[in-house]
């Protein structure tokens, strides 16, 4: 025990005793104070106190909760009913605190399930601070939060804090065996395990994988010895499966923080490996469900753990997500990576109440990525083993999220109702938006059909809208559908039997409920109240940007849009040759209707000069051409270095459009392409920025092009 405190440092007694007259003076409005202090310096015990002297007080324990999971314990404490609409989060929650509460959270530090892991972080981020920020004025509300022990991590939270003095200043010595003087080694591999709970054998096979070898025999020895009593114990899981950990959590954090950082990912790779093995014991199941996504973050392997699907089918999406998060703090995710599926899953509020519906949704998740991720939806169902899956995707079209390249346009179309229709040759699912036919395929495979007549049968069939509160019946303000929990952008569904077509704003799919799995009374809605901490990075700028090709713009603008003219139809006072070899090789999008640009003239007088370019004769020998108009102002090609310039006509200064022909066509075919194309939640108007700025930095600083995001600024829009 510490015998010399530092100035701060206050023993529990006073602690308690200043807590307590905080709590109780009744001008202060809401506050919130950290309590901290080493490892066994009564924190937790203080907390507990507070609550036996204030009964009506909000308690929740952190350890081993995930954030998600301490704030829905949270609102279920404050009284406040699961919030009922796909747009709440725990701000709501915070926002419909109605009395004066003392709310405590105690073991902030040990949140989680993982060793590996930000929870504690996003327990202190996303929860308290959304207390603190979103608790309605005038209230008056009392928060305690148990921090960890590391020094002054009270103080830098910023707010009152109290420090207790005590608890462990260094661990407990550890007498080692005279005839094994390398068993400590076997204590390192049981403080990097990711579980706090280690089954034996694991232990055994953790230690092989930091190059040990102990036979559990051996293990069980140093388990008998009264000089490992102070570090070690074994326990059990609940059903009798006999487990080991440390007697104090605080000595596994000592432990791995004396491996350097480079060897303990090295460990964890190996771990991964190990664990990962197709034929692995119960015993190396059992652990890695519940710790090989922490291995994968700590190996710095995650995204390559993704890809592993059947490993990936046998971990808990408690400790998946856990470890992706993890995983991707303040690391950007690749886009079309497995990590990006998972972020769009996090980001779209996915929060499975069970193995068997996250099973589902990762298998809908591969589904809508397209033909790419086929087989790796198979290998997941056929992974899941004894998981009962309450519904499976039989198939989908679309594009998913984030699934998109630049070659054609996004197509999103908005499904009125996606109808069954039931012919002479099959069920059928067709789709209509409130105008045109989008399509028709076989209700069970998702082959392509031609549209059936009217006459086709729909009887059996029940029509259902998902809304902010989840689904009710087609057309209805109110009412409950007998359909599963979905994420919120699937809208609508019709169902027929144990067949369900759903239209989603990627896309259509058909799933098949799974009736022998037994009715999954799930409650509430399919969404998260704390929201996910990760990133996508950039997307890479696409190849084609660089050196476009005729079948690039023609992939956009139609053929008939694109016109290439011959050498010899280019004027001799066009002397810029990458301007030429672009008109003849390439093409010119001869085209109206975007960015108040309007080229359709090229097409029939082709390049011909303009005698005074910006009003008045050029005194600078060079010729210009006209290319059409652009913002209401004339555009020009300069024919002696290639430039596209805007003649000023409108108002805007820049001259500059493009540093040169190629540039420009690039830049306009990109931001065509993102205009006319269908979003649901990708982040491409960032990407498209930087792309542009890739493609001419110059022109893309212009008024001009940065105008081309001011949506109000234009009279005409795709």
């Amino acid at each position: 025990m510490s015998t010399t405190p530092n100035p701060d440092e206050v023993t529990a007694e006073l602690a308690l005793n200043r807590a307590l007259r905080w709590i109780d003076r009744p001008r202060d409005a809401s506050a919130w104070l950290w309590i901290g202090g080493r490892a066994g310096c009564g924190r937790t015990a203080l907390l507990r106190e507070v609550v036996a002297r204030h009964p009506g007080a909000v308690h929740v324990d952190c350890a081993g909760k995930s954030a998600e999971e301490v704030a829905r314990e949270l609102a279920t404490a404050l009284g406040i009913p699961a919030p009922d609409s796909f747009k709440d989060n725990f701000g709501t929650v915070a926002r419909r605190i109605s009395d004066d509460p003392v709310v405590v959270l105690a073991n902030t530090q040990w949140a989680g399930r993982l060793r590996t892991s930000r929870e504690p972080e996003r327990v202190l981020d996303r929860v308290a601070r959304a207390l603190i920020t979103f608790h309605p004025r005038g209230l008056r509300m009392r928060l305690l939060v148990e921090v960890d022990d590391a020094p002054g991590r009270a103080d830098e939270l910023r707010g009152r804090h109290l420090t207790l003095q005590g608890g462990f200043e260094s661990m407990p010595p550890f007498a080692e065996p005279d005839d094994d003087a390398a068993l400590p080694s076997a204590l390192d591999a049981l403080a990097l395990a990711e579980h706090r709970f280690v089954p034996l054998p694991v232990w055994s096979l953790l230690c092989s994988a930091l190059g040990r070898d102990f036979p559990e025999s051996r293990l069980e020895s140093l388990l008998g010895d009264p000089a490992a009593r102070d570090w070690i114990h074994r326990t059990d899981d609940g059903t009798g499966t006999p487990l080991v950990s440390f007697t104090q959590e605080a000595m596994a954090r000592h432990l791995r923080t004396r491996m350097p950082a480079e060897e303990a990912r090295s460990w964890h790779a190996r771990a991964v490996t190990a664990l990962s093995a197709a034929d692995a014991p119960e015993a190396t199941r059992w652990y890695a469900a519940r710790a090989l996504a922490g291995h994968a973050a700590a190996a710095d392997q995650f995204e390559a753990f993704l890809n592993h699907t059947a490993a990936v089918a046998g971990v808990s999406h408690e400790t998946l997500f856990e470890g992706f998060e993890a995983a991707f703090h303040a690391r950007p995710i690749p886009q079309g990576s497995a990590g990006a599926r998972l972020h769009y899953m996090a980001r779209r509020g996915v929060q499975p109440s069970s193995q068997g519906e996250w099973l589902a949704l990762l298998h809908l998740t591969l589904m809508q990525a397209g033909p790419t991720q086929e087989a790796a939806a198979d290998r997941l169902l056929a992974a899941a083993g004894p998981v009962t899956l309450p519904w499976r995707t039989l198939w989908a079209e679309g594009v998913g999220a984030g699934e998109f390249n630049t070659d054609t346009v996004v197509s999103r179309p908005i499904v009125e109702t996606p109808r069954i229709v039931h012919t002479s040759t099959g069920s059928l699912v067709t789709l209509r938006t409130r105008r045109e036919h989008i399509g028709t395929w076989d209700l069970v495979t998702g082959t392509p059909r031609t549209e059936p007549d009217e006459t086709a049968e729909t009887s059996d069939t029940t029509h259902a809208d998902q809304g902010p509160k989840g689904w009710r019946p087609g057309g209805a303000a109110s009412g409950e559908v007998d359909l599963p929990r979905m994420p919120e952008y699937i809208r609508r569904g019709t169902r027929s039997g144990r067949h369900i077509a759903l239209a989603t704003t990627d896309g259509v799919c058909v799933v098949e409920i799974n009736q022998n799995a037994g009715h999954e009374n799930a409650p509430g809605l399919l969404k998260r109240l704390v929201a996910t901490d990760t990133q996508l990075a950039r997307a890479d700028l696409p190849a084609q940007t660089l050196a476009p090709t005729t079948d690039w713009l023609t992939d956009i603008f139609g053929s008939a849009a694109v016109k290439r003219f011959p050498q010899e139809t280019l004027p001799d006072t066009l002397t810029d040759s990458n301007a030429r070899a672009f008109l003849s090789d390439v093409g010119f999008p001869c085209v109206t209707g975007l960015l108040e640009l309007d080229t359709t003239s090229l097409e029939h007088t082709g390049l011909h000069p303009v005698t005074e370019p910006f009003g008045k004769p050029d005194e600078t020998e060079s010729t210009y051409f006209s290319l059409g108009t652009w913002q209401r102002a004339r555009l020009l090609l300069d024919g002696r270095d290639g430039r596209v310039l805007q003649d000023g006509w409108s108002g805007i200064e820049d001259e500059l459009a493009g540093s040169s022909l190629g540039q420009f066509v690039a830049m306009v075919r990109l931001y065509y392409w993102w205009r006319a194309s269908d979003w649901s939640i990708e982040d491409t108007e960032s990407d498209l920025r930087h792309w542009l700025n890739l493609v001419d930095p110059q022109a893309f600083q212009t008024q001009s092009w940065q105008r081309v995001f001011e949506d109000y600024n234009f009279d005409d829009r795709v």
